[in-house]
């Protein structure tokens, strides 16, 4: 299916519900960076910097057609999509309405990022409904111990990559034209990791998110495909790993072959994941023995 044939097929379904003052939600724990005072106005786009509000909103339109299927299958809500083009924050959140539906809310500062693609705010989008859909290990609620309804950040991460952005990519949107003059040598990198054109796509969308999270934290390196965060942590990182961590998840993600047939479990991380080395949760975040 044509990616204009989408985006004309949804002027037939009413999405009113989904049109919210920027008051609506407040920003939650559950984001896709920290908060940062970096800012990016609402303006005419330069060339090759970051998205125009045209591609904001049919990159958005397209995930709720595509992924309000899955939260009402898995979770029995509707998924909802904030759109807040004016604001100027690199930032998007994850949060429940009353009726506990799925809420995600996408800033404008986000997609004029310089460095941000169309596949890499696909994939964020796809992060923060992993807060809602990625199953274990989920957030601990306060000193508790209880856990609460979202993912963990590297469990989302993991979500968007394994679960989420193949879904589009098997129902023929094409959001990107591949640019191999601009991208040829980190894309023959991705590629001699992956099986198909698919998933090294994947992965270079995961490099620019992480190269975008890098970019917004004092102090961390500039992420690249061959190498490895070599951490091991002795207990389960909830919050943001850092940014080569969060490559190294992405791409473990896009690897991990196992069908959306078979969702993560909201209690055993085994249950829908990949177990091994090549497309594990990355020992960078995850303790399979203590979450």
């Amino acid at each position: 299916m044509k990616l204009s044939n989408v985006f004309l097929s949804l002027t037939l379904i009413s999405f009113s519900s989904q049109i919210f003052s920027a008051e609506k939600y407040k920003r939650e724990p559950e984001s896709c960076f920290p908060v940062s005072d970096i800012r990016y106005e609402k303006g005419v786009k330069s060339f090759g910097e970051g998205l125009s509000e045209e591609e904001f909103n049919q990159i958005i339109d397209s995930a709720i057609s595509i992924m309000s299927p899955e939260v009402k299958k898995i979770l029995n809500k509707e998924l909802i999509i904030d759109k807040r083009w004016s604001d100027p924050t690199v930032d998007a959140f994850a949060t429940r309405d009353d009726s506990n539906n799925a809420v995600v809310v996408m800033n404008g500062g986000l997609a004029r990022h310089p460095l941000m693609t169309k596949d890499a705010f696909l994939l964020l989008i796809c992060h923060e409904i992993g807060h809602h859909l990625g199953g274990a290990p989920k957030m601990l609620r306060g000193t508790s111990g209880l856990r609460g309804w979202s993912s963990a950040e590297g469990q989302a991460d993991y979500y968007a990559t394994s679960k989420c952005l193949p879904l589009f990519y098997k129902t023929g949107i094409d959001i990107k034209m591949f640019e191999p003059e601009q991208d040829s040598g980190d894309y023959k990198t991705a590629l001699s990791k992956c099986s198909d054109n698919a998933c090294a796509r994947v992965v270079l969308a995961g490099l620019t998110v992480s190269k975008v999270f890098a970019s917004l934290v004092n102090g961390y390196p500039v992420p690249q495909l061959n190498t490895k965060d070599m951490t091991k942590v002795s207990k389960t990182i909830y919050n943001h790993p850092g940014a080569q961590c969060r490559l190294d998840t992405f791409s473990s993600g896009a690897l991990c072959e196992k069908s959306n047939d078979r969702p993560f479990d909201i209690n055993d991380p085994k249950i829908g994941a990949c177990l091994n080395d090549s497309d594990k949760r990355p020992d960078c975040w995850f303790q399979k023995n203590d979450f």
